[in-house]
């Protein structure tokens, strides 16, 4: 073994929910792991820090979870941290538009899997009786849709295009699939593929009441898994380097052998697993087999406000803005449970093509106007503190055809194997895809 070489079993690239999710199956198992992250600390594109000088605990893009996660929630149990997700046992979702009028979901829990849905959009109010007689085809269409892959037709479809298809009114669209969709998929309906919404509504409606629940994280991201999943590692035999940024992998006789950073330094291991997204994997210096199509998969941005308030504004833990830039604002002080007379929120633009690109007192101006819009107590609320967090390429953009552009987990060639929540799961690009693929991949690993 050369001088500064360093050997494990298996080489994880990406220290997110993927990688640490993939290292954590690996070691449980008995097999010695070397994790190399580039950033300083582990997380990836679902950390959170605490921001100096103005006290606020910020997450880079505030997540909501599901009950269908079961991925993530196997993930955290193995970690010991599944008590910091708090299932909520109600299904329901307020939604406040400007004027103050507002709306909401509630899908009754004594009726059974997908009942509860149909009952709950029975009840939307703004929509009417007309339109929700299309519900019963956009039913059949679900039902139909429920197993297997989605098929090509219907991935080749735009959300907005599969819907209006259904019958489904404009009106109906932007009161409640529209705010799911850009929700889940981080994309606008008009841009992304109908496949990732099929496979989302299939897992929460389809797989049992328990899981259309939602769930949020009862502290910050990084507190529910990043320490606790690198203590796990390391705990049997592995390792989290921080701060090593892979520049290409290790080629030897048709297999990959482990990884050289750009300090010069080699990473040896029987096996390596990238968790790198695309965009950042394509840039390594890799063996012709792993070129492909996967390569031209674009990402989506992300917008984040974190806000300190002098009084409270909202009582409910989240809520979907309806007709504004701004999509969900969330209730950090409820959800974190904070002691504090005033209260903290965190508001999300997701799909932020136009907003990333402005200045933060340009995103605090907006999100200012659409809070006040929807939530009249924010237009008088004083701020004490604001944190804009911008994430470029915080997820993948689910173009339609670009399900056959994501290599299945696991997949690669002799040495490595693709993860990652861009990997082709069944899933959108969510965290529970990216847990999914870690264990994908580790299980192949095992199986030897």
């Amino acid at each position: 073994m050369a001088s500064g070489t360093e050997r494990a079993d298996v080489l994880v690239l990406g220290a997110g929910f993927a990688g640490l999710a993939c290292a954590a199956e690996l070691a449980r198992a008995g097999r010695r792991v070397l994790v190399l992250e580039k950033a300083p600390r582990a997380g990836g594109r679902a950390r959170s820090w605490r921001e100096p000088g103005a006290g606020l605990d910020v997450d880079n893009g505030q997540h909501l979870f599901m009950g269908c996660y079961r991925a993530t929630r196997r993930f955290l149990e193995m970690i010991g941290t599944a008590d910091r997700l708090e299932i909520i046992p109600e299904v329901v979702v307020d939604y406040a538009e400007p004027g103050g009028r507002r709306d909401r979901l509630a899908c009754p829990g004594w009726l059974p899997a997908p009942l509860h849905l149909a009952a709950g959009l029975l009840g939307l109010g703004g929509v009417g009786l007309r339109e929700k007689a299309a519900l019963l085809g956009f039913d059949q269409a679900l039902k139909a849709l429920r197993r297997g892959p989605v098929p090509e037709g219907v991935e080749r479809l735009t959300v907005r295009e599969w819907l209006t298809g259904l019958g489904l009114s404009r009106n109906f669209q932007t009161r409640f699939f529209d705010p799911a969709a850009v929700g889940i998929l981080n994309e606008s309906p008009e841009t992304a593929s109908a496949a990732g919404f099929v496979q989302a509504l299939r897992e929460m409606f389809f797989s049992g009441r328990d899981a259309s629940r939602f769930a949020l994280a009862r502290t910050g991201l990084s507190e529910l898994y990043a320490q606790a999943a690198r203590e796990f590692v390391e705990a049997r035999g592995g390792r989290v380097a921080f701060g090593v940024k892979a520049a290409g992998l290790i080629e030897e006789g048709g297999r990959v052998r482990g990884v050289l950073d750009e300090a010069g330094a080699r990473h040896e291991a029987w096996f390596v697993v990238s968790t790198l997204p695309p965009w950042d994997l394509k840039r390594l210096d890799l063996p012709a087999p792993l070129r492909g199509s996967w390569e031209d998969l674009r990402p989506a941005p992300i917008v984040g406000v974190t806000w300190r308030l002098d009084r409270p504004v909202m009582a409910e833990r989240f809520v979907g803005l309806i007709g504004t830039e701004t999509h969900w604002v969330f209730n950090k002080t409820r959800i974190h449970g904070l002691e504090e007379s005033g209260q903290t929120v965190a508001a999300v633009i997701s799909a932020a093509h136009g907003a990333v690109a402005r200045s933060p007192n340009d995103i605090l101006a907006v999100m200012r106007r659409d809070l006040s819009a929807c939530l009249p107590a924010f237009a008088d609320a004083k701020v004490l503190a604001a944190k804009v967090v911008k994430e470029p390429r915080a997820t993948l953009s689910p173009a339609p055809g670009d399900e056959a552009r994501r290599p299945e987990p696991g997949s690669g060639m002799p040495g490595f194997l693709f993860a990652g929540d861009w990997t082709r799961t069944g899933l959108p690009a969510t965290i529970e895809s990216a847990c999914a693929s870690g264990f994908a991949a580790a299980e192949k690993i095992l199986r030897g």
